[in-house]
């Protein structure tokens, strides 16, 4: 045989052998890897896998379960909401139990939450239907073809999260940046974790643009619930156009709000709508300092309780403090609240009030 000919049978053999392993491999990973449509997944398996928590047995989901990627996501989140649970949930609930012990409704608004519904439900764990609501957009239900490759999916979910398990509160900003950029965009994929975290059992999610209903089973005692959230501008110029929405708050007739780490946005003239809807709808209000203002609550027509200590505003806040509240907490002896609550992560300068509708307000507030 020519030695040309010889070089050509050798090239011949190589690149017939190097087709076969590029065939081959994929198929080696498609074993282990199997493509699954999120229509054979139930929402419930993806609200736990994207929380680190092992989804049902025999769920399509099993064989991403094992990726070395999931493996560490989920140990990471097992610790974190370990310590988020022991610092600042275990506490709430047993302040819960004395300090609001004689507050019951089953229906709680929370504007400015963004996907914060750990907190909603801790304050309020009986509470059968939520309204939340927030500049931070819907986005679409978690589907599992948008989950890979997970290492970037699940690199977004630690930095979406990390603000609400270091501090207890999110940052609308950073939410905007995180929820545009992270491959699972929107409140939903956070909603889930949260919803999963917490035990509860999501068994379905309908949604529109501005508008989601999560049905769920809760944990405590597998009654069914109910989330809405909506994505709405809750500044005058963009809340007097949602008629719907402010129709929706009345009929669901909310026996408690709650308000944490708003940005002090209630001080400002220009959240007047949202702040009347509050005062004249909800007959409870639990709020930190950066809630509705001391002033607005008129002792004739609100009770009011008071816990932790009352500090001035971080600095980027200052220009909101009360001397009202002040005064009144030097007036008012009372125990740290033994968590942070808001802005204030500490024990030793959170605050918290519970006010009570002490009747029906004959004139709407200004």
């Amino acid at each position: 045989m020519s030695f040309p000919r010889m070089i050509f049978l050798k090239l011949l053999i190589l690149s017939l052998l190097f087709v076969v392993t590029s065939l081959a491999a994929p198929i080696e990973i498609r074993k282990a890897l199997p493509v699954v449509q999120s229509e054979g997944v139930e929402i419930n398996d993806l609200a736990q896998f994207l929380a680190g928590i092992q989804p049902s047995p025999g769920s399509l989901l099993a064989p991403y379960t094992t990726t070395s990627e999931w493996r560490d996501y989920a140990g990471q989140m097992d610790a974190k909401w370990r310590a988020f649970n022991t610092t600042r949930l275990q506490p709430i609930r047993t302040w819960r139990e004395s300090a609001m012990s004689d507050i019951h409704p089953e229906s709680i608004f929370y504007p400015f939450s963004g996907p914060d519904f750990v907190y909603a439900e801790t304050y309020f764990p009986e509470a059968r239907h939520f309204i939340l609501c927030g500049l931070e957009p819907v986005g679409d239900t978690p589907k599992l073809e948008r989950l890979l490759p997970l290492s970037v999916t699940l690199g977004w979910m630690k930095t979406s999260l990390k603000t609400v398990l270091d501090a207890g509160y999110f940052i609308t900003k950073e939410m905007q940046l995180d929820l545009k950029m992270s491959p699972l965009q929107g409140t939903l994929p956070l909603l889930c974790v949260m919803f999963a975290r917490q035990g509860d059992r999501i068994l379905s999610i309908d949604r529109d643009k501005e508008h989601a209903v999560i049905h769920y089973l809760r944990a405590a005692d597998g009654l069914p619930g109910t989330l809405d959230y909506f994505s709405v501008n809750l500044r005058d110029d963009g809340f007097k156009n949602e008629g719907m929405f402010v129709s929706f708050v009345k009929q669901s007739k909310p026996g408690a709000a709650y308000l944490k780490a708003a940005s002090y946005l209630l001080h400002e003239s220009d959240f007047g709508l949202i702040r009347n809807l509050l005062l004249t709808q909800c007959p409870v209000i639990v709020q930190d300092d950066s809630g509705i203002p001391h002033h607005y609550f008129d002792p004739v027509n609100w009770d009011f309780r008071v816990f932790g200590t009352y500090a001035p505003p971080l600095e980027i806040f200052k220009k909101y403090y009360q001397p009202e509240m002040a005064d009144l907490y030097q007036k008012t002896v009372t125990a740290p609240l033994g968590f942070g609550a808001g802005y204030h992560w500490s024990s030793k300068t959170a605050n918290l009030v519970i006010y009570t509708r002490s009747k029906s307000l004959s004139h709407k507030p200004q």
